[in-house]
């Protein structure tokens, strides 16, 4: 299965990067999970920016630890731009399971029915403008 992460603004790539490091360095998460930056060509710039992180699950220990890690990250950063969370490889089941670990509530009609196509949930701390598909993570913004 894998999770990706991605976010917009200003911030972004410093928001990725902090997000990549964070995970990264997660010992809960080592030998369960491989944490990789993906990155993109984006015009004017000299060499890749980063456009996403992506957890690749190889355990279910993993699938425990990571929104854990994921939510403490969250806590501790004063940018709180909204992130992105994507779910691919899974059955609708499993995708549900894990937008649910992460704080995020499925629509009205569940999870997407193809495991081919991603579940795309944001998560935005703004208690004013949650959006249809999300809901605001625990501890947002101070």
């Amino acid at each position: 299965m894998e999770i990706r992460f991605e976010t917009t603004g200003p911030d972004q790539e410093r928001d990725l990067r902090s997000l990549y490091n964070w995970l990264a360095d997660d010992r809960a998460l080592r030998g369960h999970a491989r944490i990789e930056a993906v990155t993109g060509a984006e015009s004017g710039r000299m060499g890749p920016s980063l456009d996403a992180v992506l957890a690749l699950i190889s355990a279910g220990a993993a699938l425990v630890q990571l929104p854990y890690s994921y939510l403490a990250w969250r806590q501790g950063r004063r940018s709180q731009a909204p992130v992105t969370i994507n779910v691919l490889g899974a059955d609708a089941a499993e995708t549900e399971a894990v937008l649910r670990r992460f704080g995020l509530e499925p629509p009205a009609g569940g999870a997407a029915s193809d495991p081919r196509t991603p579940e795309r949930r944001t998560s935005d701390p703004r208690p004013d403008d949650p959006g249809p598909h999300s809901r605001p993570t625990p501890g947002g913004a101070p």
